[in-house]
């Protein structure tokens, strides 16, 4: 009878040690995955991505499924993605998408949205193609659970218009952008905010085709619309006036390219905006233009300098980047230093068809 009791005694010990460990770890996974949620609103990326990881650390020692599972890896490629991270949210929006189609069906809201999110970070990370085809399937599904008109669709659209413009489909791309463009006047107005960044995407679409008098108009209408709004300025304004500094540039109008790019700089630079690299970039390519080859070599070494404090995940411009580089320090004639830049080329390029390589 004394050794029944005991063994009783055990087992409920047993059982009660599983339960605290289990519900501890599911306790411990729902705190982190909250803190995590709060740090990526609050644009705290690294305390967001901190919290994440100790959250599927705790979903792995749970050692059973949980309901936060699907939002955690979600969450995970959001954080990611947000960071400029997009190399690694790809294959985790792709775990995402197909957890997502198992659990709500491949029609579901959540699969419309999460296509979306991936369709964007492949157009970050030069996948033009892949992005276009995700974006195709997405947008249709988001239409059917909120309407044509709405501005998720908007979005995804104007995302689908980048990716046909960079796979340089422009017929395409310009169909989809004005039509993203008259969804946005008629929700918002002419003068809104949104409409400037599609007139924006627009006018890459036409620099793209060298239909540079278009693209300025675009840019042009674009930058009034956001003085307006933001004030001369606002980040927003500094992104359009790189874009159009480099549309004068290739319209051999220095001068105006030189003020457009020399106040874009000064209002990217403090704080250090993330696309502040792109605006000496296109000082870079001015001076080259200008046949300033000294100072368009330093300007390159100063943007390569900025990308290894803020790494992009577009290999393909950085590789351009390198590329032009090349030429500069060749027509310099520092042939070991442009030979150098033409293997890094190489080096990215094979990197990001390795990191994009569908798994096998």
């Amino acid at each position: 009878m004394g050794l029944s009791l005991l063994a009783l005694v055990f087992a409920a010990g047993a059982i009660a040690f599983y339960w605290w460990r289990s519900h501890g770890a599911a306790g411990r996974v729902k705190v982190q995955y909250d803190l995590a949620v709060v740090r990526l609103e609050e644009g705290k990326l690294e305390e967001a991505e901190q919290a994440a990881a100790k959250a599927f650390s705790a979903l792995q020692k749970l050692g059973r499924p949980s309901t936060l599972t699907i939002p955690l890896v979600v969450l995970i490629a959001r954080i990611h993605k947000r960071a400029g991270k997009d190399l690694s949210a790809v294959p985790v929006f792709g775990v995402a998408v197909q957890l997502l189609r198992k659990v709500y069906g491949d029609r579901s809201a959540k699969v419309g949205v999460a296509l979306h999110e991936l369709g964007v970070s492949l157009s970050r990370v030069g996948a033009p193609e892949r992005a276009i085809g995700v974006l195709e399937e997405c947008i249709p599904i988001l239409e059917e659970h909120f309407g044509k008109e709405h501005a998720d669709v908007a979005a995804a659209l104007s995302n689908l218009g980048i990716s046909q413009s960079q796979a340089e489909r422009y017929a395409d791309a310009e169909r989809t952008q004005r039509r993203v463009i008259a969804m946005r006047e008629a929700a918002y107005g002419l003068g809104s905010p949104a409409v400037a960044q599609a007139l924006n995407n627009l006018s890459v679409t036409y620099k793209r085709q060298a239909r540079i008098p278009e693209a300025l108009d675009c840019l042009r209408r674009s930058l009034a619309i956001r003085e307006a709004n933001l004030g001369p300025d606002h980040p927003d304004v500094g992104l359009v006036l790189n874009n159009l500094g480099n549309c004068l540039r290739l319209e051999k109008k220095f001068g105006d390219a030189e003020i457009a790019l020399t106040r874009a700089r000064t209002i990217l630079e403090n704080p250090p905006h993330k696309s502040y690299g792109n605006v000496i970039d296109s000082l870079a390519q001015l001076r080259a233009a200008q046949g300033r080859y000294e100072e368009a070599d330093q300007l390159y070494a100063q943007r390569l300098k900025i990308h290894k404090s803020q790494p992009s995940s577009n290999l393909i411009d950085l590789a351009e980047t390198c590329e032009r580089y090349a030429d500069v320090l060749y027509k310099l004639q520092k042939e070991k230093q442009a030979d150098a830049m033409l293997e890094l080329v190489s080096k990215l390029r094979g990197a990001r068809e390795k990191l994009l390589a569908p798994a096998t």
